[in-house]
């Protein structure tokens, strides 16, 4: 069976410079959730994948629409933004000065392993469901949180972005990752194995991305994520997401991985959606591909 995994990594509202405010903002969960995206899942039998991060279970209203959407066949996974969940957790207005954290670099072993435990009970208590997949805040997963994640009984890691480093911002170096789903070794992040010998339990399910984008000019663009080609609406054209799904075909891929950021859909929540012509461009980009992918045989 041909599959895409729909992704949405869940959190609170930013501005259009990624800034956090208090009291935080919900709206692209109680409000873009079920009058943007629900109506595409329904038109696509989508059955979306949200990564929830801890401060959206702080609010009530997002916990009713999640747990809508648990019921009408959504998977929640954990997004651990640090920052927001014990042991130190920052809140209040502590947020609008903290930079987002790496987990696996910015803390030690033992305390990312202590506020995926609390992240991974808080979504078993606020949601009743208990969380199988996983994707790190930032993209920021090591070894040590692949053997967390096996401990706490998680199957599947979505925190991998092939071809892409991120070291220079502080976090792990994707470079030579692979771009189809395998078994993870013990190894996994740091050393880029991944075969099957040693297995941690945990399969990876890479963030599809092809490569850098617009061919030679590409290649000679400065080491930036927005000139890769991710299977993601935000900042790629239909023609390019179109060339993906095709590329996949081709190359015998049975399985993708599309992410967007919730706030992304929403009007001044991100820097890519300023306006209500851009939030309707970004939902048609976003119903099209889906149209286009379940047009020729894969399952959403």
């Amino acid at each position: 069976m041909k599959r895409i995994y729909v992704t949405l990594d869940t959190e609170m509202d930013n501005d259009i410079h990624w800034g956090k405010h208090y009291p935080p903002e919900y709206s692209s969960i109680i409000e873009g959730i079920p009058k943007l995206l629900r109506p595409i899942w329904n038109r696509y039998h989508v059955h979306p994948i949200y990564f929830v991060s801890p401060e959206v279970l702080y609010d009530a209203r997002c916990v009713e629409v999640l747990k809508d959407e648990v019921h009408k066949g959504a998977v929640v996974g954990a997004h651990l933004h640090p920052e927001y969940i014990q042991p130190d957790s920052i809140w209040g207005k502590e947020i609008e000065k903290e930079t987002a954290k790496y987990p696996c670099s910015d803390y030690t072993d033992d305390i990312e392993k202590e506020k995926l435990k609390n992240l991974t009970e808080l979504i078993r208590d606020k949601l009743g469901v208990t969380p199988v997949w996983y994707r790190a805040a930032r993209f920021g997963a090591d070894e040590s949180t692949i053997q967390a994640l096996h401990e706490m009984g998680y199957r599947y890691d979505s925190s991998v972005t092939p071809g892409i480093d991120w070291t220079s911002k502080g976090g792990p170096n994707h470079s030579k990752a692979p771009a189809r789903r395998y078994k993870i070794s013990r190894e996994c992040l740091q050393k880029r194995a991944h075969g099957a010998e040693d297995f941690s339990g945990i399969i990876e399910k890479p963030v599809t991305i092809c490569g850098k984008r617009w061919g030679f000019i590409g290649r000679i663009l400065p080491d930036n994520w927005l000139f890769y080609r991710w299977l993601r609406p935000t900042h790629m054209t239909y023609y390019e997401l179109k060339r993906i799904v095709r590329q996949m075909i081709g190359d015998g891929l049975d399985e993708g991985v599309m992410m967007f950021h919730s706030m992304e859909i929403m009007i001044n929540k991100t820097p890519y959606v300023r306006n209500r012509w851009m939030q309707q461009y970004f939902l048609w980009r976003l119903d099209r591909i889906l149209r286009y992918a379940s047009d020729r045989g894969f399952t959403l």
